[in-house]
């Protein structure tokens, strides 16, 4: 097997897992919107800031149903219930927060005094982690402003920071879990597609042709998304080269269609008639690998494997050696 060859396996599954991934995209995204994921995970890591157990809590409810936050969620009309909103700004939270823990601490006050907002929220039921951080937050806010007429201005502040540190660490945890649930949905893919790499590998390199075939789709697909590969080139995180791939999203089906030569897929007449003959114990154990690699491989995102194709076409058409008329 030369370089070339590698070279253009190389392509094919990059395109190949290129491919898949959006599928795998598409999938989460919808089992997200469904099971309202996002909106969950904010109103627990909302219910831990606040000190409470369960994100079902009194306090919780009553913060939820300011009308601030009410305004935010947008309930699907077949829904008898939301969860909440899926996304809180600092800002929004910090007004409703203090408009809450008011009502909960019986403060009927207009005009806020910090002392005497402390003094009812330490004799109110409030959870005593919060009337702790509570009180951090007040110390913080009468040592930067000393007039009583703006100390409210920099208590919202001061509560929005607070805010924005806890999301950020809530953030991380939610993407960690968003991983898991990648290789989850790819690991389903590779299966319910019969998306084996050791297989594909094989077969590719014994059939020119279905090689050939793919790998010009490969540069075929690379130069009309063309606008796409200059976007994810300047987006400056993840989630921007992503939504860079939303054109290429769009025209899913038409991208499926592309991966028609290689032997992926079932036969149902025949399902064990491709990678499992002949089937015993070896044939078994090199399906589960080239399943799991390409779980792994579907679930590292669309956005990494465009970019790495591109790369990779590239190397290729500068090593080609120019033609020459003689």
């Amino acid at each position: 097997m030369n370089l070339s060859i590698i070279i253009s396996i190389t392509v094919s599954l990059i395109f190949l897992y290129l491919v898949f991934s959006l599928v795998a995209s598409e999938i989460q995204e919808l089992l997200t919107t469904i099971l309202e994921w996002r909106a969950k995970h904010l109103r627990e890591s909302i219910a831990n800031l606040l000190g409470e157990e369960n994100s079902g809590d009194p306090l919780i409810q009553k913060l939820y149903n300011n009308s601030l936050i009410r305004s935010l969620n947008q309930k699907d009309i077949n829904r008898a219930k939301s969860i909440g909103p899926s996304y809180i700004t600092s800002e929004i939270f910090s007004i409703a927060f203090l408009e809450t823990i008011k009502n909960v601490a019986s403060y009927t006050t207009d005009n806020i005094d910090i002392d005497n907002l402390i003094n009812h929220i330490n004799n109110s039921d409030l959870p005593d982690t919060l009337k702790e951080n509570f009180s951090v937050l007040t110390k913080l806010t009468t040592s930067k402003v000393k007039e009583k007429e703006k100390q409210l201005e920099q208590l919202e502040k001061e509560i929005s920071n607070w805010y924005d540190r806890s999301m950020e660490r809530a953030t991380g945890v939610y993407k960690r879990n968003a991983k898991a649930v990648a290789l989850i949905v790819a690991f389903f893919i590779a299966i319910a597609a019969n998306v084996d790499t050791v297989y594909i590998v094989k077969s590719l390199a014994q059939d020119k042709i279905i090689l050939s075939t793919i790998s010009q789709v490969s540069e075929q697909f690379v130069t009309i998304n063309a606008e796409t590969a200059s976007c994810i080139t300047t987006a400056e995180d993840k989630e921007g080269k992503t939504n860079c791939l939303a054109p290429i999203t769009n025209n899913l089906n038409f991208t499926l269609e592309q991966l028609a030569p290689l032997p992926i897929g079932w036969d149902l007449s025949e399902p064990f008639k491709k990678q499992f003959r002949p089937f015993n114990f070896k044939s078994i154990v090199e399906t589960m690998v080239g399943w799991v690699l390409s779980a792994i491989a579907i679930s590292m995102g669309a956005a990494f494997w465009f970019d790495l194709l591109r790369k990779v076409l590239n190397i290729r058409n500068t090593g080609k050696k120019p033609t020459t008329n003689k």
